[in-house]
């Protein structure tokens, strides 16, 4: 028995104490709920009898649970149908059996996903290729399954076994939540940025002048994927705005870090020096050009490999097997088809008698890189002049390096 103050004298006492507990802490909103989340998708509705057996499954081991009754479950389920938890939709199937209008006690339900089955799918296999630590990895594909609810792909995480994860910056996750929180606030980072010594092993850079990891402060701007890598876009904090557009080609104001490499970022109290809209979409200063502001995502976008300048007007021809390669890379192409075939001393049976004439948008030494990758296809650079110089220089260059002796 228990005391008039409550307290527990014997061992019955303890399960009557725990039975009234569990009565009272028992809510059958949320364990509808929960189940729903669970078990239930679009092609998996549940009826009222349904959720019972598997909340009686659930909880198989608390000895003293007690399912609610299928009046209370049918109930909890009219209330869902008009009441978000969590921005959480619930549904009623729609199997042409019930009108509108007609209220049924075995009418199916399911829980609307936030995530549909091929939404987790593309961000679990676009997280696969990030350089994330393994157990962190796979907690962000299992949150992913939760958002996904009885449509998850799969309860299995994948099994992650690269060599080269041994080589990660376990501090990934945490460094993109602290930019994250910087950019909200409108503050300036502060960090070390590695490279790879020939162990694989990422090593703070060093500053030339002291010879000890150099520290950036840096004003955060966004992050953006670009074939397979992550990256940090920004202004060096120190740094003020030019009062001219003169720069060096190969390089804008603005900077980018693979954030996969930066290491012990700290999120500074200062606030960032030069906002974002103060550049235009090559990162001159807007005032000046009054060029288009700068979007992260457009500066991604208009280059073939991450690299920083001015985007120049390319024009191009190209063989008719090259086309694929010009739109996956570029974002908005001007493909004009010429008559005639791609190099015009080529008269050999079976060539293509057309080619193409492409306008494309590039920094300077992301077209050379992008020419240099196809260098074995029909790709032929017309204009500027200077990229044909600097293709020719690497040219010259490869037929000294492999070039017989």
């Amino acid at each position: 028995m228990t005391t008039p103050d409550g307290t527990i004298r014997s061992a019955e006492d303890w399960r009557s104490a725990l039975e009234i507990r569990d009565t009272r802490a028992a809510n059958p909103l949320m364990d509808v709920f929960a189940t729903l989340w669970r078990h239930s998708s679009d092609d998996h509705p549940l009826t009222p009898d349904d959720i019972i057996d598997l909340l009686e499954a659930d909880n198989r081991q608390n000895s003293f649970y007690k399912a609610p009754s299928k009046e209370t479950v049918v109930n909890q389920l009219q209330y869902l149908e008009y009441t978000r938890i969590l921005g959480r939709e619930v549904r009623r199937a729609d199997d042409g059996e019930t009108s509108a209008d007609e209220e049924s006690d075995d009418s199916r339900w399911y829980m609307a996903p936030v995530l549909s089955p091929s939404e987790v799918r593309l961000l679990e296999d676009s997280l696969m290729l990030s350089r994330i630590d393994p157990e962190e990895l796979q907690g962000v594909i299992s949150g992913l399954y939760q958002l996904a609810g009885g449509s998850a792909p799969s309860t299995d995480l994948p099994d992650i076994s690269i060599d080269g994860y041994e080589h990660i910056n376990g501090e990934f996750l945490a460094t993109i939540e602290k930019i994250t929180e910087a950019m909200n606030n409108q503050l300036a980072v502060d960090f070390f940025y590695c490279d790879y010594d020939e162990q694989g092993r990422l090593v703070k850079r060093l500053d030339r002048r002291t010879g000890k990891p150099r520290r950036y402060v840096f004003d955060p701007y966004n992050m953006v994927y670009k074939k397979g890598g992550y990256y940090l876009l920004g202004h060096f904090h120190n740094c003020p705005v030019p009062q001219n557009t003169d720069q060096n080609e190969n390089h804008t104001n603005l900077f980018c870090f693979a954030v996969n490499r930066i290491r012990d970022l700290r999120i500074t109290s200062t606030r960032i020096a030069v906002p974002a809209d103060t550049w235009d979409e090559n990162g001159l200063p807007r005032k000046l050009t009054g060029a288009p502001r700068f979007d992260a995502v457009a500066f991604a976008r208009q280059r073939p490999h991450m690299t920083m300048g001015t985007l120049v007007d390319v024009v191009m021809s190209i063989g008719p097997s090259v086309l694929t390669n010009v739109y996956e890379w570029f974002d908005n192409p001007k493909v004009e088809r010429v008559d005639g075939p791609f190099d015009p001393d080529d008269d050999h049976e079976g060539v293509q008698a057309f080619h193409y004439r492409v306008s494309v948008r590039s920094p300077k030494l992301g077209i050379i890189w992008w020419a240099l990758q196809y260098a074995l296809a029909d790709v032929r650079v017309e204009s500027p002049q200077s990229v044909r110089d600097e293709l020719l220089r690497a040219g010259l260059q490869l037929a000294r390096r492999y070039g017989d002796e």
